[in-house]
């Protein structure tokens, strides 16, 4: 059992954590798109491409089952901040993931996709939807 007041600290602290997460995506996308130029390193950037959607599907398939591990009330309040930081780590993860494939070959689908599986993880999982009243 986890006491009350690290539960109310490890909840106050999650949409800094999400803020943080999100600003460093956010960042290196930016350098990447505005300051660095793709290497062109990798010809050929289909293994890139598998690799990234491996990983996405993964990140997807955790969400849902985190999703359903909190509906089901399964988790207690610290179990949910545990979750969310998980949650949001995996996102960012395959977000980088395709950003780094982007950086090596250049395939915008890369960037494309893994931001919009970043931005979708994001927007449908807020801090708030990992709050004990988000029952």
């Amino acid at each position: 059992m986890t006491s009350e007041p690290f539960q109310r600290y490890s909840q106050d602290r999650l949409p800094v954590l999400y803020a943080a997460l999100a600003s460093g995506v956010v960042l290196y996308a930016a350098v990447l798109v505005f300051i660095l130029e793709p290497t062109l390193a990798v010809e050929d950037p289909t293994w890139l491409r598998v690799a990234w959607l491996a990983v996405a599907v993964g990140v997807t398939l955790m969400a849902g089952v985190i999703q359903a591990r909190i509906r089901s009330g399964a988790l207690e309040d610290s179990g949910r901040a545990s979750s969310a930081l998980m949650l949001w780590a995996l996102a960012e993860g395959q977000a980088l993931l395709g950003l780094t494939g982007y950086l090596l070959s250049g395939d915008r689908l890369l960037l494309i996709l893994s931001l919009a599986l970043f931005a979708y993880l994001y927007l449908r999982y807020p801090p708030a939807a990992f709050s004990p009243r988000a029952r």
